[in-house]
Order: structure tokens, then sequence, then C-alpha cells
């Protein structure tokens, strides 16, 4: 009985092993799909908190370019103030050359007013007193001279020479005290103009020393908010790489996450100008739409069959679209860096979102889907959403 009871013991635990299975399998696949739940959760929360981080970012990006732009102002200002301050300064440089010129001029005159001064007092006090004695004989020259008179009329004659002489000396003497005045008033209104010049140099001197606190202040508000700014993209940066990783956990292909692993890749890079290989081998043609800024190729005939379309790089597959307007079927591969190469009018895909390409790798065969003009193929090449001049990056 013993034997029997241990087997039907055991014949229980198999039974109970059989009916919770399904139960376990159940609760088990409940518990991942509460996994994915929490982790779409995450992600959406992340993506909230990276937007509004993105949104702050801008408002301190559209600070920093008010303040960029009074700080240009500001600069602008200042460097007129300087070219203004240094031509007063040449100017004050070249008034107090002037002044010091017209200041000797004033000591050279007034010495020679001196000795004149004296001279002419020596003569007319010789020709009034007649008590101008010569150091040869001893005796009065005006006298000597009219007692060589030869008579009345020779007498008055010479003394009215003499008379004349006094007066032309007396005018002489006049015109230097004139001149002499002149040149002071001259000088004056010179110390006043310099007065002037100094004090506009202090003002603008002054100014340009608030306009540099001014300038000062501006700069440590801009340093303040490129502090912010590179907070919020080191945010932004690490919600991104959060965002990342839970997508790649969902098996979710974002273009961040592309992007992401594209500049892993790096397989464009501003070395590669005139060295990338075509993505297709044919004859350049006028662009369909006259303001594409890429390159459109006819491929070479090919009895094989439609010529193949090839990855100018490696990179990564960005984005496929069916049948776009005006380009038909269009494939983007990114290649890190921030380039991005563009194909379109294609009539097959051979790749999908997400997929490896490495260079000259097949990526579908060249047609004439959206194409006005016959079987092309419509190639642009993109740095920073900025379309580049692909006929300098091709090959040469």
């Amino acid at each position: 009985m013993l034997l029997r009871w241990d087997l039907f013991l055991f014949f229980l635990f198999l039974v109970g092993e059989i009916c919770l299975q399904p139960r376990i399998l159940q609760a088990e696949n409940l518990s991942d799909d509460l996994n994915l739940d929490e982790l779409e959760h995450q992600r959406y929360q992340k993506i909230q908190q990276k937007q509004n981080a993105q949104k702050k970012r801008n408002k301190v990006f559209g600070k920093e370019r008010g303040v960029l732009k009074h700080l240009q102002e500001i600069e602008i200002e200042m460097a007129a103030l300087q070219l203004e301050l240094k031509s007063h300064l040449n100017n004050i440089e070249i008034q107090k050359k002037k002044k010091k010129r017209i200041e000797q001029e004033l000591l050279e005159l007034r010495d020679r007013h001196l000795n004149y001064q004296k001279q002419a007092a020596k003569r007319i006090t010789s020709i009034y007193k007649m008590g101008y004695r010569s150091r040869l004989n001893n005796q009065h020259q005006i006298v000597r001279l009219l007692m060589t008179s030869e008579g009345l009329v020779d007498l008055f004659t010479k003394y009215q020479y003499a008379n004349l002489i006094v007066k032309s000396d007396q005018q002489l003497m006049a015109n230097l005290i004139s001149q002499q005045e002149a040149i002071k008033s001259t000088y004056i209104q010179l110390q006043k103009q310099v007065s002037t010049i100094e004090t506009t140099t202090e003002a603008i001197k002054t100014k340009q020393k608030n306009l540099s606190v001014r300038k000062q202040r501006r700069k440590k508000l801009l340093d303040d908010y490129r502090t912010q700014r590179s907070t919020y993209d080191q945010v932004i940066k690490e919600l991104r790489q959060a965002v990342i990783e839970l997508e790649e956990a969902l098996g979710i292909l974002s273009t961040d996450t592309l992007m992401v692993k594209a500049d892993r890749i790096r397989g464009i890079g501003i070395h590669d100008q005139g060295q990338l290989n075509w993505p297709i081998k044919g004859k350049i043609v006028k662009n369909q739409n006259p303001f594409d800024r890429g390159t459109t190729i006819r491929p070479i005939t090919n009895k094989i069959g439609p010529s193949k379309v090839r990855s100018i790089a490696g990179g990564i597959v960005g984005k496929v679209i069916d049948s776009v307007v005006g380009y038909g079927n269009t494939v983007l591969i990114l290649h890190g860096n921030a380039y991005t190469s563009v194909y379109t009018h294609l009539s097959t895909v051979d790749v999908k979102i997400g997929n490896v390409v490495t260079a000259n790798q097949v990526l579908g065969q060249v047609g004439e889907s959206g194409s006005l003009i016959g079987e092309v193929l419509y190639f642009e090449l993109w740095h920073n959403y900025v379309p580049l001049d692909t006929a300098q990056w091709l090959e040469r």
C-alpha cells in the first residue's frame, strides 16, 4: 500500500505541474507586457523632458542672440569713440606744438621789442636833449650834425630828417606792440581751444569708461547665458542617450538612435571633399527642378539590366520613402558628422531603415519614379541640413 500511495502522490504532483504551467506562462507573459509598458512609459517621459529642455534652451539661445546684438552695437559705438578720441588726441598734439611755437615767437618778439625800445629811447633822447656823446671824441653827435650845417636851410633840413627818423622808430615800435598784442590774443584763443579739446577728450574717456563697464556687464550676462545653454545641452544629451537606450530595448528605430549610430560610423568628413564614390556611372544632365541643388545623372545604357545605385560612403539607412512627389522612391543615408546623402527616382529599393551600409553597397536600382525626364538618378549631399555642392565632393 505504501508503494501505491507514493505513486498516487507522484501522480498528483505531475497533474499539479501540468495545471499550473499555463498560469505560470500567462503570468510571465503578463510580466513581460508590464515591463514593455513601463519601458514605453519611461521613454515617453524622457522624450517629454527632452522637449522641455530643448524649449528652455531655445529661450536661452534667443536671449543670447539679443545680448550678442546689443554687445555688437556697443562695440561699434566703442570703436567710433576710439577713432574720435584718437583724432582729438592728434589735434591736441598739433595745437600744443603750435602753442609752443607761438610762445617762442612771443619771447623773441619781446626781446627784440625791449632792445629796440632801448635803442629808440636813446635816439629820441639824443635828438631832443642832444646829450648823446660820441665815445670817440666825447661830442654831442646831434649838435655836431647841426653845427656842420652850411646854412639855416641846411640846419632845418637836417633837423627834419632827424625828426622823421624818430617818428619812423615810434611807428615801428607801435607796430611791434600791435603785433605782440595780436599774437597774445591768438595765444589766448589757442589756449581756449586746447582747453576745449582736453575737456572733450575727458568726456570721451568718461563715456568710453562707462561703455567699457557696460560691455563687461553684458559680457557677464552673455557668459551666464552660455553657461545656461551649456547646461541645457548636457541635459538634452543625457536625455537623448536615455531615450536611445530605451528605444533599443523596445526595438524602436528613431531618428535620434540612427543619428547616434551613424556618428559612430563617421563615413564622411571634411577630408573627403573630391574623393567620394559616384552613386552611379553616367552623364550629368540638367536637373528636373531648377531649384534643386543636387546632381542629376543619366546612367550609361546597360544591356544586362537596370544600373545599380550605390552608397557614396559608409553609413546607416535613415529613411526609405515611397513615391515622393517629383522624386519618386527615395533613400536617405546618414553618414555621421551631420552628413546625409539622398538618392531619388529609384525603381527598386534593396535596403531598409536601420541597415548599416558600406561604401559602394547597392541601395537599389535606378528608375524613373517621379521623373519627367526618363530614367535618371537625382543625388544630393547635405551637411547640417544645408545642401552642399555635390560636384566638389564626388571623385573628380
